[in-house]
């Protein structure tokens, strides 16, 4: 059985050999992406396959041309709801640089921060030149209180690997889907390169974060967490389904189609998909629990 100590110096180690990786890739998105002046309409911004509405008999109802748009401004919302996940993680990472209770990590931190900072510009740049917006972030979903230090990083850490593995699974399956416009594949293959680092070190920094929490706090504490994270994963998946969005493709009754769509059981098997993983890796640390995109609509 590993000591805290033995965790603590593993997470130092992992932490270190990714900055050194981080820094041999660095690049300048600036001068690494070209911006044309628009993009084709003829092609899927969006793999079909994970379009929110793919699947169901919605699906069937829309003729080729209105699925062709519709997967330009889910790109936009996809994009969108990368730039306000990534600006939460920021901010809770910014918090915690040079807490002394994570020793060694505040190098991980600044190349963590530098790169999605990186990622937020190129994925409102997206948003900004082929949608003419981002879209809001919508109803916020606040951090749950707790007298314990731990749990806190706890829920915040695991919010970062929620969204990470849930915008990375989207990222795999388009950055070399030809079907998709190359841009469009670019920014998400170069958000998969930099995420899976980011991933690999949060993987590691919940097992030692959920080690403490069980020695300080036992199963209540981890209960309240999973409970937490549950919600969090939930209010992700639904984020999807934005009303404004099917508006901007020419769909009516924008609400009403989420909530179709929501309860739709096509929609909730590709999320237990989607999160398989995680959900996975989240049980093994006693953190897992089955969620739904129907949940608390």
């Amino acid at each position: 059985m590993t000591t805290q100590q033995d965790a603590t110096q593993r997470l130092q180690d992992v932490a270190e050999k990714l900055s050194v990786i981080s820094r041999m890739n660095s690049y300048d998105p600036y001068e690494l992406f070209e911006w044309p002046d628009s993009l084709p309409t003829t092609d899927y911004w969006m793999a079909p396959e994970l379009m929110t509405c793919y699947g169901t008999s919605v699906w069937d109802e829309f003729t080729e041309q209105e699925k062709l748009t519709l997967s330009q401004w889910e790109s936009v919302n996809f994009f969108s709801l990368n730039v306000h996940l990534i600006r939460e993680l920021i901010g809770e990472v910014a918090d915690r640089i040079y807490a002394t209770r994570f020793p060694g990590l505040s190098d991980f931190f600044h190349d963590f921060i530098s790169e999605e900072n990186k990622h937020m510009w190129f994925f409102a740049t997206f948003c900004l030149r082929y949608g003419g917006k981002v879209y809001p972030s919508g109803k916020m979903f606040s951090m749950e209180s707790s007298d314990e230090e731990v749990l806190r990083d706890l829920m915040v850490f695991g919010r970062i690997l929620i969204a990470e593995e849930l915008c990375d699974a989207f990222n795999m399956r388009m950055a070399e889907d030809t079907r998709l416009p190359a841009l469009v594949q670019q920014i998400n293959r170069v958000h998969h390169r930099d995420e899976s680092r980011h991933i690999a070190f949060g993987r590691q920094m919940m097992r030692t974060l959920s080690e403490r929490a069980a020695s300080v706090a036992g199963e209540d504490g981890l209960r309240v967490v999973s409970d937490y994270l549950t919600r969090y994963m939930t209010v992700c998946l639904q984020s999807f389904y934005n009303p404004a969005m099917y508006a901007d493709a020419g769909i009516d009754g924008g609400r009403r189609l989420r909530a179709r769509l929501l309860e739709d059981p096509a929609r909730e098997q590709a999320h237990r998909d989607l999160m398989s993983k995680t959900r996975t890796f989240l049980e093994r640390l006693g953190l897992g629990s089955e969620t739904t995109v129907a949940a608390a609509q």
